[in-house]
């Protein structure tokens, strides 16, 4: 086929029509009666489209041309030659096609059948160019002009242009797509290609974004109603509404959900089109959408409503059949159903003007010609609606607003103020209203306020018919649940309304607050606010009656007011004067809300223009509004209580942390207003704060400075290159492992180079300082080239100490080159340093430090070089530093331990093939045929997690698969000639099935090790294994009570055919052959007792059996309920003789738990200043007076149990998270800052007691916190000590718990003894790798993802409380009967050997919330979005919206505030436990599956792995928080396992 082109050439102007075949390129498609929407909608994402079904064709003449096409028609036809090169026009660099096939060619990608092409910055227009709306398609030839890209956008940076094309098509069909997306794709469909519309532009944006809002509103319907997309076809129609308005909240073109709800209404006919012409099979389409009620019901209320859409212009449309149904688009659609051309434009025009009415104008547009400028009010002009002056007086203590959240800017999540009242800077009581709602200019007014301060929970609005009634139980909370609090200055306000609720909100320097009942002082002065609100309400109301608002004058207006009866809210008064007199004098309140109003016509109506030019007239002063933006917070708070106000939050006053020397020298630079002088400004703390971080965080970051210090530690040195000058001393005395001669030194500039000193490298002209090398040996290469063989060291700033680290300090590394001495700059002195361990020694060690210090200066001061000194060994891909190995180094014998390092690691990846023993070495494990390993469930397409359909935030692990176990049958080998040695390629193996692969409820019923024998086998690459296992018979399972599983080892009793799901008992004489069992002598003596027998596989000796002898003595600090010591104690590696806990409900139930530890429930500042008063070493404590007065006042017995250095041999902790805690609003507070020094104390202690082992937990964000500075310090202050320290995070959903919780440690042990590894984690859980950013760019993860697979398959809600008795809302009793069995593997093993349940019981919600809960559907990812959007009426007979009002207002910031109001999946798992569940909380998924009730308090026990014999203290609240508080006991026992194993291989010393 030859192509259509035209030549433009800038000498001679000339069209010549070229090479036409007149039977391809002038055959053009039949014109039909209206070009239906063939409506072959993918539900899929943006893909190719496929070919379309054949198109009738029509000749050239029998339709319309564009302008450009029909121009060529008269043109003389000359056959020439010209190239593709000459057919592109070229404009400003773009390319231009005459023709759409070219432009397709252009944009080619080896497709395709049917080509697909994006387009972009593109007009759809009539023959004339006149831009049409795309629907117009069926009543009139509509064409494109655009650029056409390729289908697949570029992956490179430069920018893609596209190929210009002008008028082609004409468009035969218009498509949308991406149903299952969730994000609408129009198509377009030509004769030549489909092109997926990208960007239109900017003169048919308005007609695009019409027909976009409409697509997408098919999509959210479609959502709704499809069960596959987490839909309820089954809903109702105002259900429908609801949910399609929530999801489209965050659309900026509508101004609320009402105005959503008519939109869809508007278009219901539409919409019920496109989806019964989903391509899907008519049974399916039928059995969805055809006959589903409520699609039909929201057609037939688009036809009623049909002839009364509300226009924003004057087009009004007559119809030539008023009974005739108006038809916008049809599969199957007839001549005669067509409507006129005009009649469509028309139609189409008036959508477009009611859809723009429904938009939302950006608020900087001007309302009115005073819109901005404030008017400013005289007070006395408004004192006649206002009681006599009074004053504000202060009757309780008030917190300063700075003290109590210093730092935080405000948010779009206010809190609540209650019992407030506003007053100037005298304390005289003032009105809101003369504060402008918006910052303006030279202000001259100073509003201040105090109230009691709650968390917002959705309630406490005032309503239109009675603003002395909330939502809530009670208007103002309970005595002790609100927080006293003096406000800084108000900077503005704003009025929020619905039609049956009026709220006012306020915005300090620190954040926003939502007010709910005023104090009974302060009533009269917020009494007009609220009346002039409800008056501009009914002012709009009245403007929206009218047909056209024009038509209601100012006076109009006025008379209306004034004839309105005494019960109407909006009730001014009868006399028509004293009613302007109202209007005038509070008319810019009014004024500010109409700016706001999103309906442009009302905005700009009469009343609101004259009512701007009478206020101006009045001349009153002018202020400025301000632009919006955040404003600078004050420097200090100037409210006058403030000045006068004890800074009180709690009546608990916080003390300064009592610290040695040490920890106080290392710290003192960055908190440098810490100082051992007691503080004469009194620090109180917040007890409200959590101590669990916001889970959507994937990814930890450490914040690394790796700037360079740029001074000079070395004077400058004549370098010399020559290889000659490089002599050795001596003769050659050994050969490397290459065969070349080694010798002990050379001689460099003077400098003498031995094995077991450092050299320094010439500076290669970079920013970095010149590197460090340890020299191991020197050796020379046969050609004469003097060599040595260093390891890098590596300055502390380098690693991830950063800024922390020691200027003199650097650290070994195993990384190791051959380098050629002539590249040495000089000789440097590095210290390897090794000081004698134990508490014995610290204070000699710290006086051989200060004097290493003292000598450091003074050569500093001389202008001498820098002396290094090295004590660690750093290996940031294992995110540790060891003790250094000096039997190893510097030996000069050619061995190098980092190459040994490095070819263990290089052989641990290799694959190796064991001939005589037919055994497969694969990645450091030994694989046998009849041995079982593990496979990877991404083989198996069944379980691919890409197919997953995960909609909500519990469900995240549904779907996900753990490892398949598989038994090698045979090897596999491929012949290679080639090859020396023969090894298999690939594995023949038999699978194992787990009860998982039947069903869900099979997966709950069985014991979570048992895997099913079946006959199915594949062959499987080498690649392909991912461990060994062990299948044994059920009564040889190693007996256990833990409280999690680290044994890879199963058991099969059961047979299971795939083919018909038939699962068998195995036969007596069965074919598989068990992996072979290695007894121990106490293993065999209890299976010759009986034990281990089936059904007493959790035995296990008592605790009095264990030889404590051989325990960690330990001290637990910041202990809280004990679930640290809990899951520590029962991997059998330390005994709690001592724990310290401040809070006294969680130290008595500590006690409860381990009434064998001493329970210190004090101070631990006060605790460290006692033991070292005990000591003897008073006065190397650096304590507060209060501590040291506390400390000597303990009797002879608290002193006589206080453990001293030589007792400990393992501490353990987590330090108040609250500062670290990305949960917590407030992380800024001064109380955090005082908390987040309780890690100096705890550092403290390990420093004073020096064990051989300390472990430090807390949230993940600690990592990260004060841009990891606190992170650092710590790990410098362990170094210091002398301690190997590793760092990481690790999740606990992985080690057995249905809980989503990541938890940063840091492990410490002496150079003596074994650094403790990570545990493996065993279960499926879907969170990502949990990296440390490291210097350098380099990231650090403790432990893989298990989200492709493990051992065990994930815990499940159902798994962890699916035993439990059903609770009530609040339920009370404590202790009750389990009334079933346990079902799951967890239940049995968390139950034990309880028969009465205890702490079973709920927090009681108010009657709002409650029935909040029961309106939440009982399905998997219901939450707040589910809420039909009504109005319910309470006990007291409130109104009240069931949606809490901020929720849809702030879903888009807020991630649609997913959760909130959440139920829990059965499937799925709990979200972070907290300290207080609540619905409105951060973690708002707290509602049980099927119960209308918060979880309770032993579900969460449950949910944090606490067994059920284990006891929580005091009330409901504080065993809450307890559990919230605590380390997970799974986790601690997966970490105790391996704190075991270091302390069982503890290499001599």
């Amino acid at each position: 086929m030859s192509n259509l082109s035209f030549l433009l050439d800038f000498k001679l102007t000339i069209f010549c029509f070229i090479g036409i075949n007149s039977g391809i390129n002038n055959a053009m498609s039949e014109k039909k009666a209206g070009v239906p929407n063939t409506n072959k909608t993918k539900t899929g994402s943006k893909g190719k489209k496929r070919n379309l079904s054949e198109r009738n064709e029509e000749s050239i003449g029998s339709r319309k041309m564009p302008t450009r096409a029909a121009a060529c028609k008269n043109l003389k036809e000359k056959s020439i030659s010209i190239s593709e090169k000459d057919s592109l026009i070229e404009r400003k660099k773009e390319q231009y096609a005459e023709e759409e096939r070219l432009a397709v060619q252009l944009t080619s990608e080896q497709d395709e059948e049917r080509p697909n092409r994006r387009l972009t910055n593109f007009v759809l227009h009539d023959v004339n160019g006149i831009p049409q709306p795309l629907e117009m398609l069926e009543v009139d030839d509509i064409f494109i002009s655009g650029y056409v890209l390729p289908l697949e956008e570029s992956t490179g940076k430069k920018k893609e242009r596209g190929v210009r094309c002008e008028c082609f098509g004409r468009i035969e069909t218009w498509d949308i797509s991406g149903y299952d997306d969730g994000y609408p794709v129009i198509w377009l469909s030509t004769d030549i290609a489909d092109y997926d519309c990208q960007k239109p532009a900017t003169n048919y944006k308005k007609h695009y974004d019409h027909f976009f809002a409409k697509a997408q509103a098919c999509i959210e319907v479609y959502k709704k109603l499809s069960r596959a997309s987490g839909g309820n076809p089954e809903c109702k129609l105002d259900e429908l509404l609801a949910g399609v308005a929530r999801s489209m909240s965050g659309n900026m073109c509508f101004s609320g959900a009402a105005s959503i709800k008519d939109f869809v209404i508007s278009l219901g006919d539409f919409i019920y089109k496109q989806l019964i012409g989903l391509n899907m099979s008519p049974e399916e389409n039928e059995r969805m959408f055809v006959d589903n009620p409520v699609l039909i019901a929201l057609k037939d209320e688009s036809i009623r409503q049909a002839k009364g859409i509300p226009s924003g212009g004057s087009l009004n449309i007559s119809e030539k059949n008023g009974d005739e149904e108006i038809s916008q688009s049809s599969l199957n659609i007839t001549a005669e159903e067509v409507e006129d051309k005009n009649v469509k434009l028309a139609r189409l025009k008036q959508e477009e003007e009611y859809w723009i009415s429904l938009k939302q104008k950006k608020r900087q547009g001007a309302a009115s010609a005073t819109s901005n400028y404030y008017i400013k009010i005289n007070e006395d002009e408004i004192a006649d609606d206002y009681p006599l002056p009074a004053y504000y007086k202060k009757l309780v203590e008030e917190a300063d607003e700075f003290v109590f959240s210093n730092d935080v800017s405000y948010t779009d999540e206010p809190n609540m103020l209650h019992d407030w009242s506003l007053y100037n800077s005298d304390a005289r009581l003032i009105s809101l209203e003369l504060l402008p709602m918006k910052p303006c200019s030279d202000i001259d007014v100073s509003i201040f306020g105090s109230g009691l301060v709650t968390k917002d929970d959705g309630s406490g609005f005032y309503l239109d018919n009675d603003h002395d009634q909330s939502s809530s139980s009670g208007s103002v909370p309970e005595v002790g649940h609100g927080i006293p609090v003096c406000l800084s200055e108000i900077k503005e306000w704003m009025i929020e309304y619905g039609s049956t609720m009026i709220f006012i909100s306020i915005r300090t320097d620190i954040t926003w607050y939502r007010l709910g009942k005023p104090s009974k002082l302060y009533a009269p002065w917020y009494e007009p606010v609220l009346k002039t609100a409800k008056v501009a309400i009914g002012i709009t109301a009245m403007l929206k009656q009218q047909s056209r608002v024009s038509r209601l004058s100012f006076a109009d207006v006025i008379n209306k007011l004034s004839e309105l009866s005494k019960d109407d809210r909006s009730y001014i008064s009868s006399d028509p004067t004293a009613v302007e007199r109202y209007i005038l004098v509070h008319g810019q309140i009014i004024l500010q809300l109409f700016a706001e109003y999103p309906d442009p016509n009302i905005k700009r109506c009469p009343f609101v223009l004259t009512l701007g030019q009478k206020i101006e007239e009045l001349h009153h002063t002018k202020w400025l509004l301000k632009k919006k933006k955040v404003a600078k917070k004050s420097n200090a708070n100037l409210n006058p209580v403030a000045e006068i106000t004890a800074p009180l939050v709690s009546k608990r006053k916080a003390m300064r942390a009592s610290t040695t020397k040490l920890i106080n020298k290392i710290w003192g630079e960055y908190y440098s207003n810490y100082v051992p002088e007691d503080s004469k400004d009194e620090v109180v703390l917040d007890e409200s704060g959590n101590e669990n971080e916001d889970d959507d965080a994937d990814e930890d970051t450490l914040l690394f400075d790796g700037t360079q210090k740029a001074c000079s530690v070395f004077p400058e040195t004549q370098l010399c290159s020559l290889n000659s000058e490089i002599t050795w001393d001596g003769e050659a005395y050994g050969k490397t492992c290459s065969g070349f001669d080694l010798y002990k030194q050379a001689f460099l500039r003077g400098d003498v180079i031995t094995s077991g000193s450092s050299v320094l490298l010439e500076d290669d002209g970079s920013n970095y300082l010149p590197e460090i090398y340890y020299v191991e040996y020197l050796f020379e290469y046969s050609d004469g080239m003097k060599m040595f063989h260093g390891r890098v060291m590596q300055r502390g700033m380098q690693t991830v100490l950063g800024n922390a680290a020691n200027d003199r300090e650097v650290f070994l590394m195993n990384e190791c080159i051959d380098l050629e001495l002539k590249n040495v700059k000089q000789a440097v002195v590095v210290d390897i340093r090794s000081r004698p361990w134990g508490h014995q020694h610290r204070k000699d060690n710290i006086n051989a430090d200060k004097i290493d210090r003292a000598r450091a200066e003074e050569r500093k001061k001389k202008g001498l070089s820098t002396e290094f000194y090295c004590k660690s060994l750093y290996c940031p891909d294992r995110g540790a530093f060891f003790s250094l190995t000096l039997d190893t180094m510097g030996l000069g014998s050619g061995f190098c331990n980092s190459c040994k390092v490095k070819e263990a690691q290089i052989e641990m990846e290799s694959f190796k093939w064991d001939t005589s023993n037919a055994r497969l070495v694969y990645r450091g494990k030994e694989y046998s045929v009849h041995d079982f390993a593990y496979l990877s469930p991404c083989h198996f397409a069944e379980y691919r997690v890409a197919e997953r359909g995960i909609y909500h935030k519990s469900g995240r692990n549904v779907g996900l698969k753990a490892y398949v176990v598989c038994e090698l049958l045979d090897f596999i080998f491929e012949e290679q000639p080639e090859q020396a040695q023969v090894k298999p390629t690939h594995i023949n193996v038999r699978r194992f099935y787990r009860p998982e692969d039947i069903s869900s409820d099979k997966a709950y019923r069985s014991d979570i090790r048992e895997v099913y024998y079946s006959e199915e086998t594949l062959v499987i690459a080498i690649e392909s294994l991912e461990g060994k296992c062990e299948v044994r018979r059920k009564h040889d399972l190693p007996a256990s009570s833990a409280p999690a599983i680290f044994q890879h080892i199963f058991f099969c009793e059961h047979l299971y055919d795939p083919s018909n799901g038939s699962l068998k008992q195995f036969p007596f004489h069965n074919k598989i052959r068990y992996s072979t069992i290695n007894l121990n002598g106490n293993a065999a003596s209890r299976m010759k007792k009986g034990k281990g027998k089936e059904g007493e596989e959790n035995s296990e000796p008592d605790k009095q059996e264990i030889d404590e002898g051989n325990r960690l003595a330990t001290l637990d600090i910041f202990a809280g309920c004990g679930g640290l010591s809990e899951g520590l104690q029962h991997s059998g590696v330390s005994l709690t003789k001592w724990a310290i806990e401040y809070e006294k409900n969680a130290g008595d139930a500590f006690k409860l738990n381990h009434p064998e530890a001493l329970m210190f429930i004090n101070n631990c500042n006060v605790i460290l200043r006692a033991v070292m008063e005990k000591c003897g070493d008073a006065d190397d404590c650096i304590s507060t007076s209060e501590a040291a007065e506390l400390a000597a006042s303990f009797d002879e017995k608290m002193i006589n149990d206080l453990p001293v250095p030589g007792e400990v041999d393992f501490i353990n902790g987590g330090p108040p998270c609250q500062g670290f805690s990305g949960m917590n609003r407030y992380n800024q507070s001064s109380w955090s800052k005082v908390q987040c020094e309780m890690i100096l104390a705890f550092l403290s202690f390990a420093d004073y007691f020096r064990p051989k082992y300390f472990l430090l937990e807390n949230v993940r964000n600690f990592i990260s916190y004060n841009k990891g500075q606190t992170f650092r310090l710590t790990l410098a202050s362990l170094l210091e000590m002398g301690y190997q320290v590793r760092f990481g995070v690790l999740e606990a959903g992985a080690y057995g718990v249905s809980q989503s919780r990541k938890r940063a440690f840091i492990w410490a042990a002496s150079p003596e003894d074994t650094l403790p590894e990570w545990p493996e984690p065993m279960h499926v859980f879907n969170a990502p790798e949990l990296k440390v950013t490291l210097a350098e760019n380099l990231q650090y993860a403790a432990v893989r993802s298990t989200a492709g697979g493990a051992p065990f398959r994930s815990i499940t809600v159902r798994d962890t409380i699916g035993d439990l008795p059903a609770m009530g809302n609040g339920a009370s009793v404590i202790n009750s009967e389990y009334q079933q069995e346990p079902v799951s593997w967890f239940q049995k093993n968390i139950r034990g050997n309880m028969f009465v349940l205890t702490d079973h019981i709920s927090k009681a919600m108010n009657e709002l919330n409650y029935i909040r809960c029961q309106k939440i559907p009982k399905r998997p990812g219901a939450d707040w979005r589910d809420l039909p959007d009504e109005k319910i009426k309470l006990q007291k007979g409130q109104v009240v919206d069931l949606i809490p009002w901020c929720l849809p207002n702030t879903a888009k910031r807020h991630n649609l505030w997913k959760g909130l109001f959440g139920r829990l999946d059965w499937e799925g798992n709990f979200p972070t436990s907290i300290t207080d569940p609540q619905p409105m909380g951060k973690v708002g998924m707290c509602f049980h599956p099927d119960q209308d009730r918060i979880v309770t308090v032993r579900e969460c026990a449950r949910s944090q792995g606490f067994p059920d014999s284990f006891k929580f203290d005091g009330s409901i609240q504080d065993k809450y928080k307890q559990i919230g508080n605590a380390v997970p006991p799974p986790l601690a026992y997966a970490l105790g396992r391996k704190l075991k194993e270091a302390v069982d291989r503890k290499r001599p010393a």
